[in-house]
């Protein structure tokens, strides 16, 4: 039995999205922007870097051995 007035679905009613993005949203999204470029730049790649140098340094090394 349908009652009449009533949703088919329990719970909250759903809400459209907004397409306004308030200021401090805006904020948020370029200070995080901000943080992962800095992150990116001062730890990941200069990490990346100096596995990269000790993974060459290895591969000298096993080769001097080799012909030693």
């Amino acid at each position: 039995m349908k009652r009449s007035g009533r949703r088919s679905r329990p719970g909250p009613t759903p809400r459209r999205p907004s397409h306004e993005v308030s200021a401090m949203d805006t904020s948020l999204i370029i200070t995080g922007a901000f943080l992962g470029t800095g992150l990116l730049a001062y730890v990941v790649i200069p990490g990346l870097l100096v596995m990269w140098d000790r993974v060459l340094d290895h591969m000298e090394e096993s080769e001097e051995n080799k012909k030693a």
